[in-house]
């Protein structure tokens, strides 16, 4: 049964190569020591997801990556262009399509502006979601899966304060 669902934007992109395009940019150094933070820290709090759902650019998948490998034990992550730059209404139906996941906890990585759209939808409140934060919801109760009322957030983890600690 599903019980966490998680909420991440992207960690810090590169903009070094002009050459590429938005698709193909890779995570910048910053960005790499965020997304090994984030794993790190969703490890020692015992959130870490089973499944990750992501967009398929180059800096998605980086941060993806580098979450499973801070992350001990299976994890799986999927890669799909429905969510490279989605709407939190195309994310929603994309979660939709493909159905509640058969485990405890899921990972959707994005982009904004659709990464902090989805955080109002299921948090209630507006929120410019920086890059590699990561909201932690946690299931109440037996309603629909992508009711905002099914989800109560119990953390929320931004790369800057957790290196502060």
């Amino acid at each position: 049964m599903l019980t966490h669902l998680f909420l991440m934007r992207h960690a810090k992109s590169s903009w070094d190569n002009p050459d590429l395009s938005d698709h193909q940019r890779p995570l910048n150094k910053r960005g790499r020591r965020a997304a090994d933070l984030i794993g790190q820290t969703l490890h020692a709090r015992g959130y870490a997801p089973q499944i990750i759902w992501s967009s398929d650019s180059a800096r998605t998948r980086e941060t993806a990556q580098r979450l499973v490998r801070a992350i001990p034990g299976p994890q799986s992550a999927f890669y799909t262009g429905e969510l490279y730059h989605a709407s939190a209404q195309n994310m929603l139906r994309f979660m939709d399509k493909h159905g509640k996941p058969d485990c405890a906890r899921l990972m959707i990585l994005g982009h904004n502006p659709g990464m902090s759209e989805l955080f109002e939808h299921f948090s209630g409140h507006p929120h410019d979601v920086p890059t590699a934060a990561t909201a932690v919801f946690k299931r109440k109760g037996d309603g629909e899966w992508l009711e905002p009322r099914s989800w109560q957030m119990i953390d929320l983890l931004l790369p800057r304060e957790l290196a502060a600690q």
